[in-house]
């Protein structure tokens, strides 16, 4: 039988530890480039739940004002234009609060009065902070 290959080369293994370093940096790279987009996403998450709180906040607080404005005129916002703060219990709105205030924006020709009801819902959780606003228009 004839050899085709007569020389015989003494391998010392180099190529191998640079297959093996390419191949960690290229992990290494992939694991980064995951660990990223696991962050953007968790960030993302987070948001939307709090962001969704806070727009419950905000409604709570509108339908808080609208029950009083309907039920005893004499006692809601609208007839005192201020604000109201209202600290909302619940496991649902820990560390929420809904800010209401209420303006007069006309009447209309059979003299009734237009007001606009603006809540704020702001939900706090660690560093983040977010607030929704919910806008109802009311007719006396």
């Amino acid at each position: 039988m004839m050899r085709l290959f007569t020389i015989r080369h003494k391998q010392t293994g180099s190529g191998l530890l640079l297959v093996v370093f390419i191949i960690v940096v290229v992990v290494g790279f992939v694991a980064s480039v995951a660990n990223r987009n696991q962050e953007r996403s968790s960030d993302q998450f987070i948001a939307s739940v709090i962001g969704t709180r806070a727009e419950l906040a905000a409604r709570s607080g509108a339908q808080i004002e609208l029950s009083r404005f309907y039920q005893n005129p004499s006692s809601g916002i609208c007839q005192s234009l201020s604000v109201q703060t209202i600290i909302l219990q619940g496991n649902g709105f820990f560390q929420c609060s809904a800010s209401v205030s209420c303006a007069s924006i006309g009447s209309l020709d059979d003299s009734r009065e237009i007001f606009q009801l603006t809540s704020t819902g702001t939900c706090s959780v660690g560093d983040w902070q977010l607030q929704r606003v919910i806008q109802v228009g009311l007719k006396q």
